[in-house]
Formats: structure tokens, sequence, C-alpha cells
């Protein structure tokens, strides 16, 4: 249950020229041992939406769930472009900036960094370069430690930011080919779905876009990666790899190339799958997630 102290909130703070947006749940008294989760949901999901993993923490957390880039809120203000791509400094310095602005202690505050989908390609980027600064990371169907050919596309050339810009001058002719190309089997029912899911209306064509661009900063170096796993995580200060055993979208193989290169005497990281698909914020997978944590300890 969660304390009747404990509040829900919309949040929003400006830091060197970006807007970020989102949700707090807790209390303005942070006790010295207390944990404070900052929390990043999945493309095109919310923020509020990453308190349903609250039962992940203790009751009196306090859960600071930041809404992605070009989400509700969260964007690059002006004169920046709307595509300009967020620096993990900033985002890191923003994070401090508004605990320390917002909550009267913080020195020795546990910091826990939680994602989901593509918040946890964020929350693994600021592990990677600032890991002195969590006692814990939990990503859920973590994006991150595969790029697929798709993103690699429009976000890093210039003929896949074309091409993006011409899909969105002639949404019903791409409709047609995606839907054909499936009529031809030359794609499967899964891409089929995320063509049309992410290409089938102007909103979600700008999400994708723009979204995209700004973070793309954010994608762990794999070497990077693994340095930061074999020198900082520990029996105390843990990281948490949780899949979908049913997840099409990032399955648990694409964990295998960073499972292989870690060293096999490292405690403390964890790679676990649950039985659910993409989708994981309903109670009873937030459940077995929970218990699969607490068996890994």
């Amino acid at each position: 249950m969660i304390p009747p102290e404990i509040s829900e909130q919309p949040i929003e703070w400006e830091y060197k020229g970006w807007r970020f947006g989102g949700w707090i749940r807790g209390d303005e008294n942070i006790k010295p041992s207390q944990e404070i989760v900052v929390a990043f949901h999945g493309f095109d999901r919310n923020a509020r939406e990453m308190f349903n993993f609250s039962p992940l923490f203790e009751d009196d957390s306090v859960m600071l769930s930041i809404s992605l880039l070009h989400h509700d809120k969260s964007t690059p203000l002006p004169p920046l472009p709307l595509d300009e791509a967020l620096e993990p400094s900033i985002l890191i310095d923003g994070i401090e900036n508004f605990i320390s602005m917002n909550f009267s202690t913080i020195k020795n505050v546990n910091l826990v960094l939680l994602g989901y989908s593509m918040g946890s390609r964020v929350a693994l980027t600021l592990f990677e370069k600032f890991p002195d600064k969590l006692s814990k990371v939990i990503v859920l169907a973590p994006d991150g430690l595969k790029m697929g050919g798709l993103y690699r596309f429009v976000v890093n050339t210039r003929l896949g930011k074309y091409c993006w810009r011409l899909i969105d001058k002639i949404p019903k002719t791409n409709r047609w080919l995606i839907n054909a190309m499936r009529s031809m089997r030359l794609i499967s029912k899964h891409k089929h779905q995320f063509g049309r899911y992410h290409t089938d209306s102007v909103e979600i064509r700008r999400r994708v876009a723009f979204g995209w661009a700004g973070h793309k900063l954010f994608w762990p170096e794999k070497e990077g990666l693994i340095k930061a796993i074999n020198e900082n995580i520990t029996h105390e200060k843990k990281i948490y790899f949780i899949f979908g055993r049913r997840d099409k979208i990032i399955p648990y193989s694409w964990s295998k190339s960073l499972r292989d290169a870690l060293s096999k005497s490292t405690s403390g990281v964890h790679f676990l799958e649950v039985s659910s698909g993409h989708v994981m914020r309903h109670t009873s997978i937030v459940q077995e997630i929970k218990l699969a944590i607490k068996e890994a300890k």
C-alpha cells in the first residue's frame, strides 16, 4: 500500500535550453537513506505509466518519472531546433538540479535508475557515463543493446532523414507500400504492424523524427557499458536486465553479446526473464519481476 502522505503530481522545469516534463510520486521530505528512483518510459508512452513499477521499490521511495523528448512537456527550447540532440551530461545535471531545487536534503540519497524499452537506453547511457552517481539500475525490455536497421537509417543517414520527410508528405502511398509488402510476405506480421504504427499519423511521424533524433546521443557504447559494469557493479550495487520471454521487439537474445563479454566473476549483474511480451506494466508481471529480482539477490 502507498502511504497516505505519498502523492502524485505533474512536474515541469527548464534547464540550459531544455524543458523537461513528467510526474513525481513521493513527498517533499527525503530521508538520508531514502531512494529517489529516476524513471524513463518507452516510446509513445507516458511518464505517469512508470508508477506501475513502484512495487519494485520501497513504499517511501520517491519516483521522478521524466518524459522522453517530444512526449508531454519535454522539448528543446528556442533557439534550439526541434531535432536538437540532448547531451547526457545536461540531462543528469538537470535531474540533480531538479532534486536540489525541490527537496531539502539530497546528500547520501540513493539514486536509482529505472528504464522501460527506449527509456532503458537513456538509463543505460547515464549509467555508462556517470556510474558513480547511481546506486542501482533496473532496465525493462531494454533498448540500447542492439541498434535496429530502421533506427540507424532514419537517424544516422541523410538519405534516411530525407526518406522519412518523404513518408510524411505521401502517407497514403507509404501505407499502400507497407500493406503490399505484407501481402507479398516480404515482411513479417510484426514488422508490418511496426511500420504501420510508426507512420500512420502525423503526430507519430513527428515523434519518430524528432524524438529519435533528440535521443541519438543516448546509445550506450558496448565497451563503455562493459567497463562501467565491471568497475562499478558489485553485490551491493546491482544492475538488472529484465526481458519478456514472448517479446518480439527486444528479445533476450539481444543481450548475448553483452553477456558473453562480461567477466564471469562479475557479481551484481543479472539478466532475467519473465513471462511477458514487450508490455510489462500489468500488475501480475510487475509482481513477477519483483520476485525475480528478489530471488536473484
